[in-house]
């Protein structure tokens, strides 16, 4: 299915384990539909409600493993995590939306996209990644992140600066971000970009000037994802952009609604 809802599936949105609607709106005239990335679960996007319009609908996609999920093992193919998601994501594209990931999230968002198309499917009137390089300059590190021995990566995300110095004080809560974050880089890790032609919506990427990890240049690789337009937004941040993300999203939210069209 690469990603691609089937037909059958669209109807209005419901309830579901896979999705967190975090301000539902069946009434929404936007919907923006989130990616997170590793190690995370929905609860990261909620500080984005103060800057959306009511009109939209802020949906997270929520992989096994993490927040109401935990007692469920995670997943560590990304082409499995698409099409479980699928059918549950499907509902929600009965109006425009927007398809957003962030940092590693943003393979994942891009697949996502593809498989729409190829599919055949509604596409999003824009797609939105934040803090990662485009398709062309994609890297992964070398032993893969979720090859390292146990201990290892939990001090490696901590360098990074993405995770509480004090998770490793606590053996339990080292053992349980360990899973899931071994996990979800399996996923994005061992998930290639599909082969094909560019993307026939416009794509924004969000990131920021002092990014350690990803410079502007790669951020602009983006460009040739897309036949449409391109725009890229620099904010004064580092990596670690997210909540710093929610005003832009905000504007991004309101143009799209005031445009009034389906793209």
């Amino acid at each position: 299915m690469n990603g691609a809802p089937t037909t059958a599936a669209a109807t209005r949105p419901v309830t579901s384990r896979w999705i967190a609607r975090l301000r539902p709106n069946d009434d929404a005239r936007l919907r923006i539909v989130c990616f997170p990335h590793v190690g995370a679960g929905a609860g990261v996007f909620r500080p984005w409600l103060e800057h959306l319009p009511p009109e939209a609908d802020l949906c997270v996609v929520r992989p096994p493993g993490r927040e109401n999920r935990m007692g469920e093992a995670p997943l560590t193919d990304g082409r499995i995590l698409l099409d479980e998601a699928a059918p549950h994501l499907a509902p929600l594209l009965d109006v425009p939306f927007v398809v957003v990931g962030h940092c590693s999230g943003s393979v994942l968002a891009y697949e996502f996209t593809r498989g729409l198309s190829t599919a055949g499917g509604p596409l999003p009137v824009e797609l939105v990644v934040s803090s990662s390089e485009g398709p062309s300059m994609r890297t992964v590190e070398d032993p893969p992140l979720h090859r390292l021995p146990d201990g290892e990566l939990i001090t490696r995300v901590v360098g990074y600066g993405g995770m509480a110095e004090q998770v490793l004080e606590d053996p339990d809560l080292m053992t349980m971000f360990e899973r899931i974050l071994r996990a979800d880089y399996q996923v994005v890790e061992t998930l290639a970009y599909s082969s094909g032609a560019p993307l026939e919506l416009p794509v924004t990427v969000i990131g920021g000037r002092r990014d350690e990890f990803v410079g502007a240049r790669a951020m602009a690789a983006w460009s040739t994802a897309t036949t449409r337009e391109f725009s890229l937004h620099l904010l004064d941040a580092g990596h670690y952009i997210l909540n710093e993300a929610g005003e832009r999203m905000g504007q991004i939210a309101r143009r799209l609604l005031e445009r009034g069209d389906d793209g």
